[in-house]
């Protein structure tokens, strides 16, 4: 716990911090998939690995596009009303059964808590989706303060200081007293524009495993 020794309150980043986001985007793609096949008649199999394929280069934008460009020469038709009608309500609204934390995860926050420190949690992302992955986790519990992105109006996402803020505001401490743990080197790192000590989780996984 040396790491965390010299302050009070200890702040977590969520996806690809205390649990690969992947597990996530995985079990949405696989049913979009699915539906694709329905349509298209497109093999499942295809498609899903098309969109992992998107995921893993680290492009963002358009990734349901660019997967059925991988897999079709051009965008079917309808493509549009299928995107509107069918693939972003399914993404914004489908449940995964499971999601399993991190090896580090669990160990580290128990380790926290009995060690008596305040956490709170700071993550980008929809509302709905974020609360979801958090129950599905199991780890709602933990923390004396869950911030999301887009609960504000208009969203606030990292690197917007403005979640730290109020984390400073709701604990009633001085930055020094507070440290936060996430695995981004801008969105996250910029607790540091508030004088919050980041740490990278990269550099704790080894130590609470």
């Amino acid at each position: 716990m040396t790491d965390f020794q010299p302050y009070d309150i200890v702040g977590f980043d969520l996806d690809n911090t205390l649990f690969d986001q992947a597990q996530y985007e995985f079990f949405i793609f696989e049913e979009i998939a699915k539906e694709i096949e329905l349509r298209y008649r497109l093999d499942t199999h295809s498609y899903f690995n098309a969109l992992k394929n998107v995921y893993y280069s680290g492009e963002k934008e358009h990734t349901f596009d660019k997967a059925m460009l991988q897999c079709l020469s051009a965008l079917p038709v309808n493509w549009e009303e299928t995107m509107v009608k069918v693939i972003l309500p399914l993404y914004r609204n489908y449940t995964p059964t499971s999601l399993t934390l991190f090896e580090h995860s669990f160990p580290l926050l128990q380790s926290l808590k009995q060690s008596r420190k305040k956490l709170f949690l700071i993550t980008n992302g929809r509302e709905k989706t974020q609360n979801i992955k958090i129950d599905i986790l199991g780890i709602r519990s933990y923390f004396d303060l869950i911030l999301i992105s887009d609960s504000y109006e208009p969203p606030r996402r990292k690197p917007d200081t403005q979640m730290f803020k109020d984390a400073l505001n709701y604990f009633n401490v001085t930055s020094e007293k507070m440290v936060y743990v996430g695995d981004d080197l801008v969105r996250d790192k910029a607790s540091e524009k508030v004088g919050i000590k980041f740490i990278d989780i990269e550099t704790l996984k080894r130590k609470y495993v």
